[in-house]
């Protein structure tokens, strides 16, 4: 499936996450895994709440560090595809 900055993400159904010290750390249950995210991955996943769309959690990313629409963009991309294709995320489409 390919994510477009139109599409509204969230966790998927059964994945159980908690932030420690500024890292999200993922469960799937259902695969054994756990994943640990690095502090902008852990703030993507905090605003994937069912009611943003990515091109909005892009723009609050270029607000809070220091990054370039365009380089924003295609690494917020990059990364939740590799999440909704690790099943950790899910695309509600807009």
């Amino acid at each position: 499936m390919t994510v477009s900055l139109i599409d509204v993400i969230a966790p998927a159904p059964g994945v159980v996450s908690r932030v420690i010290e500024g890292e999200a750390v993922i469960v799937l249950p259902e695969q054994g895994r756990v994943k640990v995210l690095n502090e902008v991955g852990s703030r993507i996943w905090a605003l994937a709440d069912e009611c943003r769309t990515l091109e909005s959690i892009v723009e609050t990313i270029c607000q809070e560090y220091e990054v370039t629409p365009a380089q924003a963009e295609a690494d917020a991309l990059a990364f939740v595809e590799e999440l909704v294709q690790g099943g950790a995320l899910t695309v509600l489409r807009a």
